[in-house]
């Protein structure tokens, strides 16, 4: 096989869960073209999946010798950094700089954040993370951080904007479930959805249009000016429905 065939092989072991077969796919990738630094970070990447964090770390400098305007590489390494029990804080504050959108640095400087109990700080990194993620496709991993942040025990906007988005998911869930599990998110939606409405006038518009829809109230409208407005516009189905019309 060639480099392109081992790398697609290694990924779709790495999608299975098997790290270690995929690892040795990436070996042979990398011997067939060491200079592409794709096999290299996926490799670190499945290794931090088997918790291999000091190897990582080995595979991630070299990356960063390779390319050192990755900002992806360098957000990774502050997090296996982190993983060591060391601080990896520069690293994430680098990866930041050099993209501040970069959504790992961005939801692990929140994980750090809330060990040093600063909860609201937690709160803001970990949810602006949760949206640029799902803004950026990566909406099922989003799913789990707006209710991370949801359950944070801090009066911020960004919970109850978090509260918002996660309870719309879990609604559109709702109908692909059995009835007993059905009856289970319903009245988990119910809940977050009546602590988000007692909480309205503190959200941005986007949330409390997408809120109003849900509780069956006329949504307002609002421009789409950021990633929140974006997630909350797809939410409700605007962009959607404007696809389907072209």
């Amino acid at each position: 096989m060639n480099y392109e065939e081992l790398y697609g092989k290694a990924i779709e072991k790495i999608g299975n869960g098997n790290y270690e077969e995929a690892i040795k796919y990436l070996d042979e990738a990398i011997k067939e073209n060491e200079n592409d630094t794709r096999a290299w970070i996926a490799k670190a990447t499945a290794l931090m999946d088997m918790k291999d964090y000091e190897n990582a770390i080995q595979i991630l400098d070299r990356v960063i010798s390779m390319d050192e305007n990755d900002d992806f590489v360098v957000a990774l390494k502050g997090v296996a950094l982190y993983e060591t029990g060391r601080d990896g804080s520069e690293f994430l504050n680098k990866a930041l700089k050099m993209n501040p959108k970069n959504f790992t640095a961005m939801y692990w400087k929140g994980v750090i954040e809330g060990k040093a109990g600063r909860k609201e700080n937690e709160a803001e990194l970990k949810g602006q993370a949760a949206f640029i993620l799902f803004a950026a496709g990566g909406d099922a991993e989003a799913l789990g951080i707006f209710r991370e942040v949801y359950d944070l025990d801090v009066e911020l906007p960004i919970r109850y904007e978090c509260g918002v988005a996660y309870a719309s998911m879990l609604d559109y869930a709702i109908p692909f479930v059995g009835k007993e599990n059905a009856q289970r998110l319903m009245d988990e939606v119910d809940e977050i959805i009546e602590d988000c409405w007692n909480n309205r006038d503190i959200i941005c518009k986007s949330a409390r249009a997408l809120l109003n829809e849900m509780v069956g109230e006329e949504p307002e409208d609002f421009v789409v000016e950021d990633e929140k407005d974006f997630v909350f516009e797809k939410l409700m189905g605007v962009e959607y429905g404007e696809e389907e019309e072209n």
